[in-house]
């Protein structure tokens, strides 16, 4: 044989070794584990994803807690999905669960069906009281399914950003108040004469004004005034307040 042709039968058979060892180097992703159902095991749940509206479903459960909070997103084949439906046959009730707090968004609570649960042996949520917050989709949901259900306490109230009053101008009885603008749905300001803001008078503007003028003001009286946003059911705290002058 050729010098030549050893040399590349020689580079061939190293060239060969080394993909052999970076093969066998390379990792495999590692399989997702499967609950005893057959389903994707996340934590105590088992999982699927559905087929129509793509989010997860809660096939089972595995644990043993008395009070189970249902994840608002699981990953399951490397995507983020939102929880969508928790089926009747979980096992929740089987494992001695006694609550259940469902996430904010809407899921899918499977409602219980005498003729077929009893047919294939399946357990709906019998015992157990669902928690939800008030006003959410959750909420629709369960009262949809028509389990028992009561609302979690609010323990932190989404914020609406206020605003603050900038000028407040005194003409004999006309008094002028300028704010600063801000997005909401509407502006509310309220005068008294007493700086507690006992009975207190009521105006409400428009979300693009940014002044109001106060009429029938009484002659050498002072006033105090405060003004906060809204937006949609939500109010902001009021501002400081604000002396009106005498005239």
């Amino acid at each position: 044989m050729k010098k030549r042709t050893k040399f590349y039968a020689l580079l061939f058979a190293m060239v060969l070794s080394l993909t052999q060892i970076i093969g066998v180097a390379v990792p495999v992703k590692a399989a997702e584990k499967k609950c005893s159902h057959g389903y994707t095991l996340s934590g105590d749940f088992g999982i699927s994803r559905h087929e129509i509206a793509g989010g997860v479903c809660i096939e089972c459960y595995h644990g043993h807690s008395k009070r189970v909070v249902i994840p608002r997103t699981f990953k399951l084949n490397g995507e983020t999905l939102e929880t969508w439906q928790i089926s009747s046959n979980c096992g929740f009730q089987e494992n001695g669960v006694k609550e259940i707090v469902l996430p904010d968004n809407s899921v899918y609570v499977e409602e219980y069906d005498k003729e077929f649960d009893e047919e294939f042996g399946y357990v709906a949520f019998k015992g157990i009281t669902f928690y939800v917050h008030k006003g959410t989709p959750a909420e629709k949901s369960i009262k949809r399914a028509k389990y028992p259900y009561k609302y979690l306490p609010e323990t932190s109230k989404p914020q609406v950003k206020g605003t603050t009053i900038k000028r407040t101008i005194r003409i004999q009885n006309l008094a002028k108040i300028t704010w600063k603008k801000v997005k909401c749905d509407k502006y509310e300001i309220r005068y008294s004469q007493k700086k507690n803001m006992k009975n207190a008078k009521k105006v409400n503007c428009g979300k693009n004004k940014t002044s109001l003028v106060i009429k029938k003001l009484k002659k050498n009286r002072k006033y105090y005034v405060q003004i906060r946003t809204k937006s949609g059911k939500k109010y902001s705290a009021w501002s400081k307040v604000k002396v009106i002058s005498k005239r």
